[in-house]
């Protein structure tokens, strides 16, 4: 493949014609496998659906994924639980500017799942990860040929159907992903869909619709600690619609450059329940909070952008 080809962004978001979501695209085997949890496992049972697209469980009620999901009920092994509507808060940048990430709260009982450890620093060039969400089957093989100068032949596999959730292997590239830092208005890190040659796993994944809000997990040298967001992916220009071709790219936002403000929100009031006059007090903080925050980004990540 020919890296002069253009790379095209784009939320992963769900397409209107989709029925449900299902895991990442993986290159092992027929592309069915991983639907249990991997060895070592780093928190599969944490990541779950929301709005029909993906969302991970960090503990205390507490649900993240990225703020183009929205919030809502959330499902975790299978079961829904619901959210305390209006309990959600949209993570900000360093510069005050919003991310395209969010909290939300869930409604007691909780789910009967561990707490996450989230990375305190960006994962290095050639970390390994794995990456987990909901987003398209793969479906068959295939190759393209782009005519555009200078012409190229992208191979890859086009999306399929399906519904299961799926693992996958990679590791951190460098993709440019602070060149799209501006579009997705958020701190990233990327992971590359590698045919062969030193960046190619053993499950090498990409990301597909559906996958928004699901987790990057990043080896630390003895466990692996949730180090990203799944947010969108990078294609080339002329690729056609709804395939996962080699050389294509995943970005993920870096949760390290979030970690301080989760960990202050997480927190319950001392001695509060939920809902109660503890919700009300937090939620007026969460709003006086969103007022003094400047406006959304999300109007530049429409132009040119697959949905």
């Amino acid at each position: 493949m020919n890296h002069c080809h253009t790379r095209v962004l784009a939320l992963i978001l769900p397409l209107a014609l989709a029925a449900a979501a299902s895991g990442v695209i993986i290159d092992s085997g027929d592309g069915t496998g991983n639907v249990t949890a991997p060895s070592p496992d780093p928190g599969w049972a944490n990541v779950g659906t929301c709005n029909g697209l993906s969302c991970v469980y960090l503990g205390d009620g507490w649900v993240l994924t990225a703020n183009h999901v929205g919030p809502g009920d959330a499902t975790f092994g299978g079961i829904p639980y619901p959210w305390v509507p209006g309990a959600s808060v949209r993570l900000s940048n360093p510069d005050t500017s919003l991310a395209d990430l969010l909290l939300f709260k869930l409604a007691q009982p909780f789910p009967a799942l561990p707490s996450l450890s989230i990375r305190t620093t960006s994962p290095p060039l050639g970390t390994s990860l794995i990456q987990i969400g909901f987003g398209r089957n793969r479906g068959a093989a295939d190759t393209w040929i782009n005519p555009s100068p200078p012409p190229a032949t992208f191979s890859g596999y086009y999306w399929g159907a399906g519904v299961s959730k799926r693992w996958g292997t990679n590791s951190v590239q460098d993709v440019n992903a602070d060149l799209y830092e501006p579009s997705f208005g958020t701190k990233l890190f990327g992971s590359e869909f590698d045919h062969t040659g030193p960046g190619h796993t053993t499950h090498e994944s990409q990301a597909a619709v559906g996958d928004s809000g699901g987790a990057a997990f990043a080896w630390n040298g003895s466990s692996y600690d949730l180090a990203g967001t799944l947010i969108g992916i990078l294609f080339f220009s002329g690729q056609p619609a709804e395939t996962a071709a080699y050389m294509n790219a995943t970005l993920a936002a870096d949760l390290s450059a979030y970690r301080d403000e989760i960990v202050n929100w997480m927190p319950e009031p001392a001695g509060a329940l939920w809902p109660g006059a503890a919700l009300v007090a937090w939620l007026a903080r969460a709003r006086r909070r969103s007022v003094s925050a400047p406006s959304s980004p999300g109007s530049a990540r429409t132009s040119g952008r697959a949905r």
